[in-house]
């Protein structure tokens, strides 16, 4: 990891809704090679303006010691790149924030707009556009796509359902809002999660409003740039569509699909792996929680999360049951792979069959994120929405 930024660059006086808006666009990314001169690549222009034209019109920028009117690159970089702003705190101290990349490049963006052939991104057919997400997706194209996706209305009460959350419901997102993405999240940022948290809450106070996890959920769309509009349509499609029953108070819904995901499991994966599942001998909903509960956002980088949530948005349910099912195929130790782990701690305490799996999974999602797509596209095919249904109807039936 670079610890001197590619970049120095600064907000003036601007109140931003996101990392992507603070540092709008054009995107122009910059490759950096040991022994090559820098060079500029202008690519196309993404929608920051849609979530602040106000910020996307007067931000400056320094680069390189020279300032720019234009934007930079916040959806592009390379793996390790360190972006940093600044923003001043309640205490007057200077807060350091990394801005974090998509891994956008320029053949990414003319594959997409040789496709698109000047149309728009929401013309494309499903296959059209399945394939075209194979190779990653520009973030302009995320702001066009995924409202579109959003199952949700529109919410246009949000400033009224301010003051309806029960009082013990608000101290806790006020507690997950001060450590939601410490490092990316800036003073706007955070009174947008805040809304769109409490917002949510007092829409739906039959569930209790909010669980651990929105936050994380909610999160992507805000450091994507998305509107806290938007954003609260985002959430309300993840939590109710693509994750019913999740966040209720007693998280029925996650309890019975991890019931759904253990059958599954038996059903799809090879015979070998489903044994080493059974031999962790670990509830399976200790092993799935956080990837199910949010989602992937909290321990996934942004860029794989935005890649996983492509997938998921256009598939469903069916798309969240195959990312984790993915990684158990790829990544769940066998009893080699935990006696190698053990034998190199060296006297230190010995690792978990689960502490192993989730570190592979970790180290999976930063080297090679593609052959974990690449399986969750595969799988998905041999789980579809009316198998999922009837699991879910069958073990629900077993609990009553």
């Amino acid at each position: 990891v670079q610890t001197r930024p590619w970049y120095s660059f600064s907000a003036r006086g601007v109140a931003s809704q996101s990392p992507f808006a603070r540092h709008a666009q054009p995107i122009v990314a910059r490759e950096v090679a040991e022994e090559e001169a820098c060079r500029e690549l202008e690519l196309p222009r993404a929608n920051a303006e849609q979530a602040n034209p106000e910020n996307a019109k007067t931000l400056t920028f320094v680069l390189d010691g020279k300032a720019r009117a234009d934007g930079m690159p916040v959806a592009c970089g390379l793996p390790g790149q360190v972006v940093e702003d600044t923003e001043v705190a309640g205490n007057g101290n200077e807060q350091k924030l990394e801005v974090p990349t998509l891994l956008e490049d320029e053949g990414m963006h003319i594959r997409w707009e040789k496709v698109l052939a000047g149309r728009h991104a929401s013309k494309l057919s499903s296959e059209e556009l399945r394939e075209l997400g194979e190779g990653g997706m520009p973030l302009k194209h995320r702001h066009a796509l995924w409202p579109e996706w959003f199952t949700a209305p529109n919410i246009n009460d949000i400033e009224q359902l301010q003051g309806n959350v029960p009082n013990d419901v608000a101290a806790q997102i006020e507690a997950d809002v001060a450590r939601t993405q410490p490092k990316f999240l800036g003073t706007a940022e955070r009174a947008t999660l805040r809304r769109v948290l409490r917002a949510y809450a007092a829409a739906n106070p039959s569930v209790d409003g909010y669980c651990q996890g929105m936050n994380n959920i909610v999160a992507v769309f805000i450091l994507l740039g998305f509107d806290e509009a938007t954003a609260l349509r985002g959430c309300y499609t993840m939590i109710q569509g693509c994750c019913p029953g999740y966040h209720d108070r007693d998280l029925a819904g996650f309890r019975l699909d991890a019931l759904v995901l253990g059958e599954l499991a038996q059903r799809v994966l090879p015979a070998e792996i489903y044994d080493r599942l059974q031999a962790l001998d670990v509830p399976i909903e200790v092993l799935i929680s956080e990837h199910f509960l949010t989602l992937a956002s909290r321990s996934w980088p942004l860029h794989a999360t935005a890649r996983l949530w492509d997938i998921i948005l256009q598939e469903g349910s069916p798309a969240v049951f195959a990312s984790f099912l993915a990684l158990l195929k790829l990544y769940l130790p066998d009893d080699k792979d935990f006696h190698q782990e053990n034998n190199l701690a060296n006297g230190y305490e010995a690792s978990e069959p689960v502490d192993i799996f989730r570190s592979r999974v970790s180290l999976g999602v930063s080297n090679d994120l593609e052959a974990i797509l690449r399986e969750v596209r595969r799988l998905i095919p041999l789980i579809p929405q009316n198998t999922i249904n009837q699991l879910r109807f069958e073990f629900a039936g077993k609990k009553h």
